[in-house]
């Protein structure tokens, strides 16, 4: 999709929003929201350039997942300043969760994906088994949406696209209004590392281009988020009769038992509770501490926090 600045927006009737930093709501930037025609739009280059993508062999494929993990490799610092940005989260979980993750996936999926899409040979249940073969063979579906969050804007848009694109689709990746850099980055580094035309494209916007990419005519989407925008995607797909990949929340509980290792507990809780600011889908939400231990848990947990220094 071409850039369009807030000049031009403005003229064109695209929505602008102002971008902060989640630190000290410093402005850092503003987004120009896609128009209904640049999803139309980019479903329709989408749909040229699958085809071709398709008919490469996963090998062929992999070879750009390799290429994308070396420029990952070596832009690791770019990429976590601009999350950093984006998020505040500590530099630390930018590494873990942004960088190392990616790199496994892209690993993963360009080593694996063709073991785990081959052909499969199945018995087929009595009587007919005489006189039936039964073979499950797995196609590209075509378009795939992939709508992602802004707790983990790099990786959250990368894995699942990994995996579409690996397995012959093009994909329309429509990340967060908040953190739209970072989501960028995606694209623009498989650019670079070759990737064809309108394979990947990138949408910007908020949950209005994001509902729009739902109704395109796309074959399948992928949403990581909001258990109530969950709901939405599901019930757009549904009436549609296209699959949807939901990833969303939860309320995960720790539990501490009156023999725990207290030390051990309060650590891990602390953990699962403020890495990555706290924002992620199996983060601590609640803990529940036997009343023989929780006096002494409490006693250790606020001590550890209170030595906490981001």
């Amino acid at each position: 999709m071409a850039i369009v600045t807030p000049m031009e927006a403005k003229v064109t009737g695209r929505r602008v929003l102002s971008l902060k930093s989640p630190v000290d709501m410093s402005p850092i930037g503003q987004l120009v929201c896609a128009s209904e025609g640049d999803v139309t739009a980019a479903v329709a280059a989408a749909r040229k350039a699958q085809g071709p993508w398709a008919a490469l062999s996963f090998d062929e494929r992999a070879e750009y997942m390799h290429r994308m993990l070396d420029i990952v490799l070596e832009r690791q610092d770019h990429i976590t300043g601009v999350v950093i940005k984006e998020t505040g989260k500590a530099p630390m979980d930018a590494l873990n969760m942004e960088i190392f993750a990616a790199c496994d996936s892209l690993a993963f999926y360009a080593k694996r994906a063709g073991k785990i899409l081959k052909p499969r040979q199945q018995r087929v249940h009595g009587i007919m088994g005489l006189i039936k073969q039964l073979r499950t063979v797995y196609k590209p579906l075509g378009v795939v949406g992939v709508i992602t969050p802004w707790n983990g804007p790099f990786i959250l848009a990368l894995n699942p696209t990994v995996q579409a694109l690996m397995a012959g689709n093009a994909v329309i990746l429509k990340g967060s209004e908040i953190t739209p850099n970072s989501t960028k980055l995606v694209a623009d580094l498989f650019k670079e590392a070759g990737l064809p035309e309108g394979v990947l494209q990138v949408l910007n916007g908020d949950g209005e281009v994001g509902a729009a990419l739902c109704r395109a005519g796309v074959d399948k989407i992928s949403f990581t988020g909001s258990v109530a925008t969950g709901k939405k995607v599901a019930m757009a797909c549904a009436e549609q009769l296209i699959p949807c990949t939901l990833e969303l929340g939860g309320k995960d509980a720790m539990i501490v038992c009156d023999d725990a290792d207290l030390d051990r507990a309060a650590a891990g809780a602390l953990v699962g509770s403020c890495m990555n600011t706290g924002h992620y889908c199996c983060g601590t939400e609640r803990i529940y501490v036997h009343e023989a231990v929780y006096d002494a848990f409490m006693e250790k947990l606020v001590t550890r926090a209170k030595a906490i220094r981001q």
